[in-house]
């Protein structure tokens, strides 16, 4: 089977993964309802999931170093798949949290795992592309995955959405087990060696880049569908259709992003992106009042925001050319914590405030980010190679 094949078998590995993820986002309401507790502390499945991601799976990655890596990525989808039919069958919220640490490491360690496969296995000057294709899975969640599981939710309840993701998750365990080649094992990388590119001044302000626009990110978006219920009025049907239509964005962004990186660089791209998040933040208040307002608004923010993210990456791979896997790693963890403190943070806001104050918060911490951008910008440059990674 070709590489190409292969890779996107991994990818629709990936797509799972998200979907389980995300889908709190589109169904916080019903869970919260049905297991009695508030809104605020449902959005915690959201943390609980990121917090085991950004924490546990970097432990569970080094612990497994010697293991091959076909065999784990298919212990990991098994347990994905158990995960799921636990928060299908969980009886309350606890035993749904427990479901929700355990993807989040499970799903980490996929995450990671089939990564690196997918670089190893592409030819070096499609690297790149290959590892593109990989986060192209979990883009596409949010277009099908999400909208989807909010209308299933919506005619049948949220329990059976977890039972579809893990009958699914069937389909990529069978194709990598017949099809995928074993995998060598990796070196375990340790500790000590993965946090010492963080001396490095300029890659410490990049990665708090990613904590704080990822943070004010999940801080709005994590309450995106009460916030449209109250503001607009929308029904399930419409901010089905509203995630559908930002996830259609976050795919087109994710595009956008790579070839503005190509074109203009990676100092430009993040600027503009960053400054058009918070901008968008900024009016969501205002913008969710109006039906079609409320739409435009969060489609540009949610392609600005994935248009950032593949000009991060690159940046951060040119500032750790040797050490480029660790950077990236370490910066998805960046990215998980800031998906739980967001959710965390904006939990409090809806708890003790109102869901309109999200887009206000959240904009002022993506311009905190927009302001580490520049710091890092302004530090004396180093001799790095520059070679394009490309997002095609």
């Amino acid at each position: 089977m070709s590489t190409t094949i292969l890779i996107l078998l991994l990818a629709i590995g990936e797509f799972m993964i998200g979907t389980s993820e995300s889908i709190v986002t589109g169904i916080i309401g019903m869970v919260a309802e049905d297991t009695g507790v508030s809104v605020s502390l449902a959005g915690q499945l959201v943390s609980g999931f990121s917090l085991a991601f950004a924490f546990g799976s970097p432990l569970l990655i080094a612990f497994t170093a010697k293991m091959e890596r076909k065999k784990l990525l298919l212990f990991a989808l098994l347990l994905f798949i158990a995960g799921n039919f636990l928060a299908f069958l969980s009886p309350g919220f606890s035993t749904l949290m427990v479901s929700r640490i355990l993807l989040g490491l499970i799903g980490g360690v996929y995450t990671v795992v089939a990564l690196a496969q997918a670089a190893n296995m592409a030819p070096p000057e499609k690297k790149g592309r290959a590892i593109a294709v990989i986060l192209m899975g979990f883009s596409v969640s949010l277009v099908l995955g999400v909208p989807a599981g909010t209308l299933l939710g919506d005619a049948w309840g949220w329990r059976p959405i977890f039972a579809i993701i893990a009958a699914a998750t069937v389909i990529p365990f069978v194709a990598i087990w017949l099809f995928m080649p074993k995998q060598q094992a990796q070196k375990s990388v340790p500790l000590r060696t993965q946090l010492s590119i963080l001396k490095n001044r300029r890659v410490l302000l990049a990665l708090c880049i990613s904590f704080f626009f990822v943070t004010g990110y999940s801080t709005a978006y994590t309450y995106i569908t009460p916030l449209l219920q109250t503001a607009t009025g929308m029904t399930t049907a419409w901010v089905s259709t509203t995630l559908l239509l930002a996830g259609v964005a976050s795919v087109a962004g994710s595009r956008i992003g790579g070839m503005s990186t190509d074109k203009w660089g990676v100092k430009p791209t993040l600027y503009v992106c960053l400054l058009a998040q918070a901008v968008m933040l900024f009016i969501l208040p205002l913008s969710a009042q109006w039906f079609v307002g409320a739409i435009i608004s969060i489609m540009i923010w949610i392609g600005a925001v994935q248009s950032t993210v593949p000009a991060q990456q690159y940046y951060l791979i040119t500032l750790s050319p040797h050490s480029s896997e660790i950077a990236l790693s370490i910066n998805t963890s960046i990215f998980q914590l800031g998906l739980a403190i967001g959710a965390g943070l904006g939990g409090l806001i809806v708890e003790h405030s109102t869901v309109l104050n999200l887009g206000w918060v959240s904009g002022v911490l993506v311009l905190i980010g927009l302001c580490f951008a520049w710091m890092t910008f302004s530090q004396k440059e180093k001799s790095v190679p520059l070679q394009a990674c490309s997002n095609d």
